[in-house]
């Protein structure tokens, strides 16, 4: 595991993760720019406001994400099951 150092709302922190520097960074650049957006889209919000609203619309995505994935799941899953249904009734 590797300490990386990121900036967010021009404070540093560490970060240790087996992940490489460039994911970390990544991420961190992600957040900035949703910050910006969040701080851009209200005025005056104090850092600790516009983190949390950030936080928010982050966790509102990858919730949203998941749903989409779950979805899709149940529809591979669904057609497979219809496929097995055909293949096996063709064997007969």
């Amino acid at each position: 595991m590797r300490t990386y150092e990121v900036r967010i709302l021009g404070q540093r922190y560490k970060v240790r993760s087996d992940e490489k520097e460039e994911y970390i960074l990544s991420l961190a650049d992600y957040v900035n720019g949703q910050l910006a957006e969040v701080q851009k889209g209200s005025r005056a919000v104090a850092s600790h406001n516009a983190a949390v609203l950030t936080a928010l619309n982050i966790a509102d995505s990858l919730f949203k994400a998941r749903e989409r994935e779950e979805k899709l799941s149940r529809e591979v899953t669904g057609r497979v099951k219809k496929l097995l249904k055909l293949i096996r009734a063709g064997s007969r």
